[in-house]
């Protein structure tokens, strides 16, 4: 879940885009009516009528949110349906290695998104219901999701390593634009493992009669819903805000030469034939700034001997040698009780803001150089602080080392999970019981 409070529509807005990316648990739904029936068999479950209708009807609240038009029924059914057998697929090898989110959990999740937007969980519940959606669905979907993210991060993004030399690459290579935001909407067309080279031939020929229907005027995001293999189709692509270092590289590469509201020539990853438009971008290239605080301190902490006031006593007697003139260094040697410090004559060095616990950092940003502070209390014990210096360094190139190994990170986990998704989904047994669904399958991919 996000640190930061969530805006009650952006929450909702998630939880509308689980709608159509996740599988509905079986547990999850009312009991089967008469007429329903299985019509997909994905290794040993099953994907049944009313579990398609079901999402079938969310992708359509979805987009019409999103002020777009449905594509034909047929379309539309042939998305939703390779998703859901993707999250099956998914769900089952979390079952294999042992992957579950209890009830228990589940509520923690339910309840911190209620929370960072001023909500009981009852009252974020009712809130769903009014945007038209099943909450006992809701949190099925949203019990795969917390259960698709763990396996991704034990399979995928645990394995991934960023090394020195990819930063230096990555800052060689992309400098300034890493730093640039991007709005993308996308469309694949996707090429499986191992494929001829005449269904890369067709696939590459439907891409560029996209691309030309686009550049006749037809919308991108309706085109994307229809035809797109991405994991957004059902959003018209749109993958949102990110930066340029967050992007796979062939994405950045593209962006970087497009204007708001072009679209891109055909690019090919391993993942199949892509289409990228540039809705936005903002942001770019900043130095940054710190002010570090050089500081010095004692340490007087309770023990067996010493409660709270003889530390708080024994504190305020070493404050008044400080005054008449005993030199703080040696008595933080002779009586600090901060192992990390008192060789050093109770040295902290310089340190960036965050370091402190909050009362410690408030004492020091009162002080004036070389001034002594009066005894104070922190969870670690009776501190006396002097403030040595104060000093603005430049941590520009710092903070892009740590983007850039976020980024990388970020990167190589997404590629990573392509490669993991297309390997699990092209090992899955999958039997299509409504001919139809297999030809619709067949086109989609």
């Amino acid at each position: 879940m996000p640190s930061r409070p969530l805006p009650l529509r952006l929450a909702l807005s998630f939880l509308l885009a689980l709608v159509t990316t996740l599988a509905l648990a079986p547990a999850a739904r009312a009991a089967p009516q008469d007429l329903d029936r299985i019509i997909v068999v994905v290794n040993d479950g099953v994907i049944l009528q009313s579990e398609l209708d079901q999402s079938m009807d969310d992708a359509r609240l979805q987009i019409s949110k999103r002020g777009l038009t449905s594509p034909p029924d047929a379309a539309l059914r042939a998305q939703v349906l390779e998703r859901l057998i993707l999250t099956r697929v998914q769900t089952q090898r979390a079952a294999q290695a042992g992957i579950r989110i209890d009830d228990r959990e589940l509520n923690e999740v339910l309840t911190s998104i209620a929370k960072q937007n001023g909500l009981s969980l009852a009252a974020f519940a009712d809130v769903v219901r009014s945007e038209g959606l099943d909450y006992l669905n809701l949190r099925e979907q949203i019990r795969d999701e917390v259960t698709l993210q763990r396996l991704r991060n034990r399979e995928v993004d645990s394995r991934v390593v960023v090394t020195e030399q990819d930063v230096d690459a990555f800052l060689a290579s992309e400098g300034a634009n890493s730093d640039k935001e991007y709005r993308l909407s996308h469309i694949l067309i996707a090429v499986p493992d191992g494929a001829s080279q005449q269904v890369r031939d067709q696939a590459r020929a439907k891409i560029a009669d996209l691309l030309k229907r686009i550049r006749a005027g037809e919308d991108f995001a309706q085109l994307a819903i229809a035809n797109s293999n991405g994991q957004q189709a059902l959003q018209g692509g749109d993958l949102d805000w990110r930066k340029g270092g967050d992007l796979p590289s062939a994405f950045a590469s593209a962006a970087g030469k497009l204007k708001v509201g072009e679209t891109s020539e055909v690019f090919e990853t391993g993942s199949g034939y892509h289409l990228i438009k540039l809705a936005d971008m903002r942001g770019g290239d900043e130095r940054k700034t710190v002010t570090e605080t050089h500081a010095r301190h004692i340490l007087i902490q309770t023990n067996a001997i010493r409660d709270d006031e003889q530390a708080r006593a024994q504190a305020r007697e070493l404050y008044n040698r400080l005054q008449a003139g005993e030199d703080f260094a040696k008595l933080a040697k002779e009586h600090s009780d901060d192992p990390g410090s008192k060789n050093s004559g109770g040295d902290l060095g310089f340190q960036p803001p965050g370091v402190f616990v909050p009362e410690f950092q408030s004492r020091l940003d009162q002080l004036k150089p070389n001034e002594i502070s009066p005894p104070f209390r922190t969870q670690f014990g009776w501190h006396i602080a002097q403030l040595l210096e104060r000093r603005d360094r430049d941590v520009t190139e710092e903070q892009k080392r740590a983007r850039a190994r976020t980024a990388i990170g970020t990167r190589k986990a997404a590629e990573e999970y392509d490669i993991w998704l297309r390997r699990l989904r092209n090992e899955a047994y999958v039997e299509y019981r409504v001919p139809a669904d297999a030809e619709a399958a067949a086109q989609l991919q």
